[in-house]
């Protein structure tokens, strides 16, 4: 019998009110917080939620989490001490988020506060003050024309929106911006810039056919048409390239003092000005990282990473699927610290965060839908002993 076989039998005795043995019990845990069966774990507290809602439709996923408590609490008294305080606590911490936001349709395969034990509520945590009017980004940017006019993309009605030298500036139908020829012999070189703000992010299809992925709070300028022996665009912010290949004309992307050149590739770009770093990710095809001070050229899996002083240096094996994470609309983390995953919330939900005490010393993994509300978000972090007061758009991490 697999670990998963023997997980699925324990749990459905479990479920189903079965006493369990001490050693059964332990067994339970053990398998519970087995990494390997993560994705049977979602999917063993998922069906909680959907069983129960099918009988009555009011069933809200806080009372899945309740109903997995208290049959935890009815546990008989001398088979308690068999699993530790601190074990348990952690145990149905993760448990209790993951019923919470499988039933609310999230994503969320685990988000866990790792290895710091700590009290858990009896009941769902409340953020206080919490506005539910806060709501995920979505597809919103600027675009600033040659001649310095602007355009909201956002409310911007499909079709031609403005003439760009030999190219027309198109929105199609799917809302992604797009460059496209007009026959026009003019060989005047324009540049544009689009700009995603806070709660921001746009796709764009670039005069060669490049498509890029814009994140929140970023830019990227470009010209309308490439000429000479390089195209070169400008990036603030993060963006994600998939460059069309062009052997005759290289491609760069310039960030800071930081330069990328490719001639056709997949590749992801971080650059915030209030991270601590700069990071190239190769997804696909190889790229050369240059900088003042060193040069690098880059296998798939593979991340350049170029730090605020100056240095720069090769980090192998890289987790691509947390760093595409946000294209693929989703936050994910892999033991990050908790001012990193707020600066991300900070983006996306277009708030600011501030501290009320130290930054707590933990780690979070995680993968979470960015279209949940930052309601949903605030209370996953809350069954982790993180604590939140919500004034307006400000949040104010609590650690006192």
């Amino acid at each position: 019998m697999t670990k998963q076989d023997t997980l699925r039998l324990l749990w459905d005795k479990y479920v189903r009110d079965q006493k369990l043995t001490a050693s059964e019990l332990r067994q339970l845990k053990d398998l519970i917080q087995d990494e390997d069966n993560s994705s049977l774990v979602s999917e063993l507290l998922g069906s909680v939620y959907e069983q129960k809602q099918e009988i009555s439709p009011e069933y809200s996923s806080s009372d899945a989490f309740n109903d997995m408590w208290e049959k935890l609490r009815q546990q008989p008294a001398q088979e308690a001490p068999v699993i530790s305080f601190s074990s348990k606590r952690k145990w149905w911490r993760y448990a209790a988020a993951a019923a919470v936001l499988i039933a609310a349709g999230l994503g969320m395969y685990q988000f866990l506060m790792r290895d710091r034990p700590g009290a858990i509520a009896e009941q769902p945590p409340k953020v206080e003050n919490i506005s539910s009017e806060i709501q995920p980004g979505g597809n919103k940017a600027m675009l600033t024309l040659a001649d310095g006019s602007v355009v909201a993309l956002t409310d911007a009605q499909n079709g031609v929106l403005a003439s760009q030298g030999s190219s027309n500036v198109v929105k199609l139908a799917n809302g992604e911006l797009a460059y496209q020829s007009n026959n026009k012999q003019e060989n005047e070189v324009m540049f544009n810039t689009i700009v995603t703000p806070r709660g921001g992010k746009y796709r764009l299809t670039l005069p060669d056919g490049t498509k890029v992925w814009m994140n929140a709070e970023s830019s990227l300028r470009y010209p309308t048409l490439f000429t000479g022996s390089t195209r070169e665009v400008e990036l603030n912010g993060e963006a994600y390239f998939e460059v069309a290949r062009n052997v005759q004309q290289p491609f760069r992307v310039q960030v800071k003092d930081m330069k990328v050149e490719v001639l056709g590739t997949h590749f992801n770009i971080m650059a915030y000005e209030n991270e601590a770093a700069m990071a190239t990710t190769l997804v696909e095809g190889s790229v050369r990282v240059s900088s003042p001070s060193k040069q690098l050229l880059l296998k798939p899996g593979q991340q350049a990473l170029a730090q605020n002083d100056g240095g720069m240096k090769m980090v192998n094996d890289v987790d691509v699927q947390q760093v595409l994470a946000w294209k693929n609309d989703y936050f994910q983390f892999n033991a990050d610290p908790l001012d990193r995953l707020m600066r991300q919330i900070e983006r996306w939900y277009d708030v600011s965060v501030r501290f009320d005490g130290t930054v707590p010393e933990r780690k979070f993994g995680g993968k979470i839908s960015r279209s949940s509300s930052l309601t949903d978000i605030l209370k996953v972090l809350e069954f982790s002993d993180v604590k939140f007061r919500v004034e307006g758009k400000t949040i104010t991490v609590i650690n006192k």
